[in-house]
């Protein structure tokens, strides 16, 4: 009885899924393509690269209390393509002195690349650089 009844389950055909081939990406938990926010070391090494870049008078009035958020779009290769304001530009002409100082930062070519690896540089989509004198942070 045990070999007639191996025997029938031998002849099944699979109701399981096939394997995915080596090298391609698990489905399932956690977010495809890089697009999980960046962790911790990733945004300090981000952090640590663009404030070589980074430069701004905070000798001014009220300078060092400014805070600027941008975002960026990169290509491929990781090089800063465009950079926008995380909302309405600044207007106020001390803040937009910022605004543009954070903005030469992120497209210096020291800058550049910027230090991810290839398959992290979509998460760039879901990051904010936020620029003020006193220091320099990502969320």
């Amino acid at each position: 009885m045990d070999k007639l009844i191996q025997s029938a389950q031998q002849n099944r055909p699979p109701t399981g899924r096939p394997s995915a081939p080596a090298g391609s990406p698990q489905q399932g938990g956690g977010a495809p393509n890089g697009t999980a926010a960046l962790n911790a070391g990733e945004k300090a090494g981000l952090a640590d690269k663009i404030s070589e870049c980074w430069s701004v008078d905070g000798g001014g009035m009220g300078v060092r209390d400014i805070v600027v958020s941008l975002r960026v779009d990169v290509d491929a290769g990781g090089i800063v393509r465009n950079v926008r304001a995380d909302g309405a530009p600044p207007s106020e002409p001390r803040a937009r002195s910022v605004y543009e100082a954070a903005r030469r930062a992120l497209l210096d070519p020291k800058c550049n690349p910027l230090p991810l690896p290839k398959d992290r540089l979509a998460a760039l989509r879901e990051t904010v650089f936020r620029f003020n004198p006193r220091d320099l942070g990502l969320r």
